[in-house]
């Protein structure tokens, strides 16, 4: 991501609604990925949601018919707002999930909302089910993504159950951004790749989809495959291909958007470096992982990124990356 500077001078968040140092308004443009000083901005206005506890900072046009923002009005249900935890729910799933449509935006993928595709633009459900509100229908909700609508389970937002399930489930990570990211990879599965000139070479890196249901009840009755490490990014990555792609595509926007956050930063030179020469990125994303990992453990934290990237696994980056860039190039 980015790095974002009050006009004076003072560095501020992706998140910040005004300047820690100044004070100013502040507001995020989706369409120039800037943050601008709302008095600076009068052809701009502030999503509905800017005051609500949500606290969206997301900017619109004022000849925008919507009152919500792009990423706000993507969200299709919320879990009940008269339940206090979901009010904290609801604010950490939206942080996320517009951190997910930044990545989308600055990689170029096409993205359609339901109103422009009614039938199976992207949409988000944000779900709970009787197991944590037995006032709600629904007996059960799965995280997943079916014709373009995403769910996530409410009660992803909260670390505590994030952090059990990881335990449960011998995960090496979960967040809710990682969840979004992995689901949006089904969603731009079904656009870019199926019935493409892609395809032929998805099936022969990462297998046919034969058999879903059934490669997923074994995956969560006997576990991952011995030696998934080999040809996967994760040990669920190795349940089916779909999940594979899946997996690997929520990498893929892992990497790319911390490297451009390190880029950003000053912690990667890359004047000189063509964006597509994808050899290069993975060399800065060993480097650069190795260093958060030991910067964490100095803090008495797990590994920020907790993976080991076999050649396999970035043989299927590299697809990703020479599908969403156009570029064949190594």
């Amino acid at each position: 991501m980015k790095r974002f500077h009050c006009i004076c001078g003072q560095e501020v968040l992706f998140e910040d609604k005004e300047c820690p140092c100044c004070g100013r308004s502040l507001g995020f443009n989706p369409d120039t990925l800037e943050m601008l000083v709302l008095s600076r901005a009068p052809h701009l206005r502030v999503c509905s949601l800017r005051e609500h506890s949500v606290g969206c900072n997301w900017l619109l046009s004022h000849t925008d018919k919507h009152k919500q923002c792009y990423s706000c009005r993507l969200t299709r249900t919320v879990p009940a707002q008269d339940i206090p935890i979901n009010v904290q729910r609801w604010t950490v799933l939206e942080r996320s999930k517009r951190r997910l449509v930044y990545s989308l935006i600055t990689l170029g993928l096409p993205l359609v909302g339901r109103e422009q595709d009614p039938c199976s633009g992207m949409v988000f459900d944000f779900l709970e089910d009787q197991r944590t509100n037995p006032l709600v229908k629904k007996r059960v909700v799965y995280t997943g993504h079916k014709n373009g609508v995403i769910t996530l389970h409410a009660v992803e937002a909260d670390e505590s159950h994030r952090v059990t399930a990881r335990e449960q489930l011998k995960e090496r990570y979960r967040t809710v951004l990682g969840h979004l990211r992995h689901e949006s990879g089904h969603y731009y599965w079904d656009k870019l790749v199926r019935d493409s000139a892609w395809y032929p070479r998805f099936r022969n890196l990462f297998g046919g989809e034969e058999n879903y249901r059934e490669s997923l009840d074994c995956y969560y009755a006997y576990g991952a495959i011995p030696q998934w490490e080999k040809r996967h990014i994760s040990a669920y990555a190795s349940a089916h291909p779909w999940e594979d792609w899946a997996e690997t595509w929520a990498h893929y926007l892992h990497i790319m958007d911390t490297l451009e956050t390190a880029t950003s930063f000053g912690l990667i030179h890359r004047e000189a470096v063509n964006p597509d020469d994808f050899h290069l990125l993975m060399q800065e994303w060993r480097q650069l992982s190795r260093t958060m990992n030991a910067l964490n453990r100095s803090m008495g934290q797990p590994d920020a990124y907790p993976f080991t990237l076999s050649r396999q696994v970035i043989v299927k980056l590299r697809f990703i990356h020479q599908l969403v860039t156009g570029s064949e190039g190594m």
